[in-house]
């Protein structure tokens, strides 16, 4: 990520612990990626304050928050403790209710199974503390991505303000998404909605591993169906032939011996005659393949559409089937009538 300037701009620490990297991580990357990802999120500042009047936090406030030197202490280059400042920061919430009161400000959080909820007392006496304004905090998800916590019906500016950046979470919670903007001393809240996820083929291959075996069982077919015909051709071509040279061995014997070495030599001729035929019956198939080859190669490009997916193939792509083709194709009459299960990934 390319930032414009340093001092302006900060990632704040979520409640991200480690754990075993999914099937994803580790087919798009490795285990050392992984790592080295999870120990960057060790070094990322756990509050910042903005404007001077708001603190920023993934979570909320603490028992053990007195001022902001208190997050200055935390050593925070390794994994979140389940108690303590630390914990209470990434994970305590606003208590849910239009008073915001609480008995001692402070109530433990049973719906995280760790941390606290915090009431409107205890806010205020924090922000008082530490001449603040309003704590900006999210993990929290929200209908409209943002709640204005106005406990008591105060009229006065929010002293909690949860916003929530993920629309639609978890692809379930259909909520907006928002953030907040600072321009000139004036904060605005920009909502927005979710897009469709990208479109990702089955274990996340990549579109020529997906597509071969597709594109290997049409040129197959294709391959097939030329042979047939040409095959049917020349079966009743030879059952013609097997008549003519039946009825040339009957004028053979029924001649005079002295012409036989004659008629034979004329049959041998027209016999091979009949293997040419067949030859150049091979050879027109293979022409035909090479124009349509040639035609595929100088289009550069071309789409399969199966199931409303669109699969591309470059010109490199191309020219890797048209080699298993013409491997193909200097095999034997039987080989190609079956499927190429080398071209199958």
């Amino acid at each position: 990520m390319n930032v414009d300037s340093s001092q302006a701009f900060s990632i704040l620490r979520t409640n991200v612990y480690k754990k075993k990297p999914s099937h994803q991580g580790l087919y798009k990357y490795d285990q050392e990626t992984y790592d080295f990802l999870m120990d960057s999120f060790d070094l990322f500042p756990l509050a910042c304050v903005v404007n001077n009047k708001f603190l920023a936090i993934h979570g909320g406030i603490s028992p053990d928050l007195k001022t902001l030197e208190d997050i200055k202490k935390i050593d925070r280059y390794h994994e979140p403790p389940r108690s303590g400042l630390f914990c209470d920061i990434l994970w305590s919430d606003p208590v849910d209710n239009d008073q915001g009161s609480l008995e001692n400000g402070w109530r433990g959080n049973e719906v995280r199974g760790c941390s606290w909820f915090f009431g409107v007392d205890a806010v205020h006496r924090f922000l008082q503390r530490n001449n603040l304004i309003s704590v900006i905090r999210a993990h929290e998800a929200q209908l409209d991505g943002y709640k204005m916590h106005r406990w008591k019906g105060s009229s006065d500016f929010p002293v909690v303000i949860t916003i929530f950046s993920a629309p639609n979470y978890c692809d379930v919670y259909k909520n907006k998404g928002a953030v907040i903007k600072f321009e000139n001393n004036t904060l605005n809240i920009q909502q927005f909605k979710d897009t469709p996820h990208p479109y990702l083929l089955p274990n996340f291959m990549d579109v020529f591993s997906w597509s071969i075996p597709f594109v290997t069982e049409k040129v197959t077919e294709m391959l097939y169906m030329l042979l047939r015909h040409e095959d049917q051709d020349q079966e009743s071509g030879d059952e013609k032939i097997n008549q003519e040279d039946i009825e040339k061995f009957k004028q053979i014997t029924q001649s005079e011996k002295t012409k036989i070495f004659d008629k034979n030599k004329s049959l041998q001729k027209q016999l091979s005659k009949t293997g040419k035929e067949k030859l150049r019956s091979r050879l027109k198939f293979v022409a035909t393949m090479m124009k349509m080859q040639k035609t595929l190669r100088s289009s550069n490009i071309f789409v399969f559409s199966e199931k409303k997916t669109k699969v591309l193939f470059n010109q490199k792509e191309l020219v890797r089937i048209n080699v298993c083709l013409k491997d193909c194709c200097s095999k034997e009459k039987k080989p190609l009538l079956m499927p190429c299960k080398s071209l199958i990934i």
